[in-house]
């Protein structure tokens, strides 16, 4: 992918912003998100009674297979153009690549919150298919386990939507200073960045919160944070 210069991304940025409905409310779609999602999450953990260990394990099962599914839709739909998946294609690497570069990260307002998170219509689509296989598990297998799995699945779409607005968030925020209490959050921030220049995205850093299946097949890809940040004061002089 040939190099993209801060002011064509500026450029970009402008047009992509231009092309907002006027309408468009960033706080309004992370509201309709959100409180779907907890609503149901809510609901499945509330219906959970003394679950047996087998039962535990539908759980993690399903939040290992909500993180290699974030893998692979990231790498073979959002960085490979295919007919299936040619509109995730476009508004993951054509737009949200466009929008954020790897030393220009933050988002600047709300209203740039449309190019962070999935659109707002996907939970909905997410539900359409978590629903009814929860629904076969009870009938057929248990209701704890059936409660166990859309607590899983709900929770890594959730997950997935909170790291991945973590980071793009502004730097010395007060929102940042509260991620930066949690271990482990400025490096998998950091492995996101990386995942930003033009000459790794495609190749490396699929997974946006765990970098479990980056790790297993071998496409995690590091730069040690002050090397990093040093290039770009160099850069700068």
């Amino acid at each position: 992918m040939a190099h993209m210069t801060r002011e064509a991304m500026e450029k970009f940025r402008a047009k992509y912003r231009d092309g907002i409905d006027t309408h468009y409310s960033g706080l309004r779609h992370v509201a309709m998100v959100f409180t779907t999602g907890a609503l149901v999450l809510g609901y499945a953990i509330s219906q959970i009674q003394s679950p047996t260990m087998a039962e535990w394990w539908v759980l993690f099962a399903t939040i290992l297979f909500v993180n290699f599914a974030e893998y692979a839709s990231h790498r073979w739909l959002g960085h490979i153009k295919t007919k299936i998946g040619a509109f995730f294609y476009q508004r993951h690497t054509g737009d949200h690549h466009s929008f954020f570069l790897e030393r220009d990260m933050e988002y600047q307002n709300t209203r740039d919150w449309r190019v962070v998170f999935f659109p707002a219509y996907l939970i909905f689509a997410f539900l359409a298919a978590v629903v009814p296989i929860g629904y076969a598990l009870h009938t057929f297998v248990s209701p704890n386990t059936a409660y166990m799995f859309v607590t899983g699945g709900i929770f890594g779409y959730l997950f997935y939507e909170v790291m991945h607005f973590s980071f793009h968030v502004k730097n010395g925020s007060a929102i940042e200073k509260v991620f930066l209490m949690f271990p482990g959050w400025k490096q998998m921030r950091h492995t996101h960045v990386l995942h930003h220049k033009r000459d790794v995205m495609h190749n490396a850093n699929f997974n946006i919160t765990l970098p479990i299946f980056d790790f297993l097949l071998g496409t995690l890809y590091w730069e040690p944070i002050k090397e990093f940040e040093q290039k770009g004061l160099e850069a700068q002089q």
